[in-house]
């Protein structure tokens, strides 16, 4: 059965991005950008792990949240008329006010299937042939954000009809990820088959003969669950969510963006890189990743000096300003820099219970423009005064890692409005003092820290104890671990045994 008339809308022509499109948006330049105009934009935005835009501060908003904001309600750039952009924005894992989900939900990511249903769900209420799909999303959020373009390309966007039958498919999918037996999962596989053929009305629906998703892009992809293995009370049974392969970009994706940590060394919160396909290069799909310094959340956003997150949040805007229309004047109010461009230093990310999280050094790209990751490293990591011998040595032997700023990105750097007198960065800078200066002290009692911690976590009582810690400059500090998750466990539910 073909979609009817009334639901078939074209899809649009896209030309070359011109070099100032978001100087001068009703430019002569852009009147062949888009030679017919889709019926709408439909732009998904996934937070990271207890990150909710609604009830945080705006200095400790995430990227995510941003680049949703700066999206315009209609891009009025073309000569066809005004394209609608409609914004969904999904709070992280753990993010509801309550116990169960900060440290169950939080820890556990007890609910990552449900946000993927979710934002599917509204894409589907929202859709209709000729639309143009764009998905974005930060850490675990990043996750979702990717298994939703995923199952986009596996099922295409079911109509109203068919999302009667999404929650059974979803059950299936699920279950297919968890499975070890192949009986059971040629079974679901056949009851799958309707759904993912190529014939099946959501795939019709979606455009499958060029690309379903116009374009999908994160910051920092992370397919573990973030919890230190040392401390975790339920047992976590790794597997994919929904059998898919969560490394290979689709070839149903047009455009793929990913910026990554370039100082994160947390092992549970290790990066996945997009791998492009065969298929992907063959129907010439864009796929950029670019490193940045920083670690997780400087890359991703949620610190209150984010220096170094606003620059991935401009690197991001840039590759999709040409898609989709943005509010540059609000992507510069957002900018209160505590530095110099790209010299902010890096915040530690294990800190606190993530002390205790085993490192990892992130595997970097071997040569530039490799032809499976296309991974290229951002030209504010220069300006950094400290770098790893093996990104040092990289970036000497291969320049051609670096890639070039946008003119967007050129544009904003021009503008960066760093005072040395503003309280944000008088502030930072006392705060970078204190650091150097109990450096030492944070290193002497970390071990011993670590000792302590792990015995509580191999024990099955619930513990609530506070250490105390003299620092060489006689303050106090105090450490407070609380692990009384073992009584919210759910009935059932084996704690984990210890060898």
């Amino acid at each position: 059965m073909q979609p009817s008339s009334s639901e078939s809308e074209p899809t649009a022509v896209l030309s070359a991005s011109p070099a100032r499109a978001f100087t001068d948006p009703e430019g002569e330049h852009l009147n062949n950008i888009l030679q017919l105009a889709p019926f709408k934009r439909i732009a998904v935005f996934c937070d990271g792990t207890w990150q909710d835009g609604v009830t945080k501060q705006r200095s400790h908003y995430t990227n995510v949240l941003r680049l949703a904001r700066t999206i315009n309600h209609e891009d009025k750039r073309l000569e066809t008329g005004s394209v609608p952009q409609v914004v969904f924005y999904q709070s992280g894992i753990g993010s509801e006010n309550n116990f169960y989900s900060e440290y169950i939900e939080g820890t556990t990511g007890d609910s990552l299937a449900d946000k993927v249903e979710e934002a599917y769900a509204f894409l589907a209420h929202n859709y209709k042939p000729g639309d143009e799909i764009f998905i974005f999303g930060f850490s675990r959020g990043a996750y979702t954000a990717r298994m939703v373009a995923m199952l986009v390309g596996e099922i295409g966007v079911l109509n109203r009809k068919d999302m009667d039958n999404f929650a059974g498919i979803f059950l299936d999918f699920q279950k297919l990820g968890k499975s070890t037996d192949s009986k059971e999962k040629k079974a679901l596989e056949e009851k799958l088959a309707r759904w993912r053929s190529p014939e099946s009305e959501g795939k019709r629906r979606a455009n499958k003969h060029n690309f379903s998703v116009k374009c999908l892009g994160v910051w920092d992809t992370v397919g573990k669950l973030g919890l230190p293995e040392e401390i975790t009370v339920i047992p976590r049974k790794s597997y994919n969510i929904f059998g898919f392969p969560d490394r290979i970009l689709g070839e149903h994706v047009e455009h793929a963006f990913q910026a990554l940590a370039l100082n994160e060394m947390r092992v549970d919160f290790d990066c996945n890189k997009f791998i492009q396909s065969e298929a992907g290069k063959l129907k010439h799909q864009t796929l950029k990743q670019c490193w940045f310094s920083g670690c997780h959340s400087d890359v991703g956003g949620g610190y209150k000096h984010h220096d170094l997150a606003d620059l991935a949040l401009i690197w991001m805007a840039a590759q999709v300003e040409k898609f989709l229309s943005l509010d540059i004047d609000y992507l510069e109010n957002i900018l209160q820099p505590v530095a110099p461009w790209g010299t902010q230093k890096p915040h530690n990310s294990a800190t606190g219970i993530f002390m205790l999280a085993n490192t990892v050094q992130r595997t970097l790209p071997a040569q530039p423009h490799d032809p499976e990751t296309h991974e290229s490293f951002h030209p504010s990591v220069l300006q950094q005064t400290k770098l790893s011998q093996s990104v040092s040595e990289t970036l000497t032997l291969s320049p051609d890692f670096v890639a070039p700023l946008s003119p967007l990105e050129e544009y904003m750097k021009k503008k960066w409005p760093y005072d040395p007198d503003s309280p944000q960065a008088k502030a930072y800078t006392i705060k970078v003092q204190r650091q150097a200066e109990g450096k030492v002290a944070t290193a002497k009692t970390t071990s011993w820290v670590r000792s302590i911690l792990r015995s509580v976590s191999s024990s099955s009582t619930t513990v609530n104890q506070k250490v105390t810690i003299e620092t060489s400059r006689e303050r106090r500090r105090t450490i407070k671990t609380s692990l009384d998750i073992f009584s919210s466990i759910p009935r059932g539910t084996q704690r984990p045994r210890r060898n």
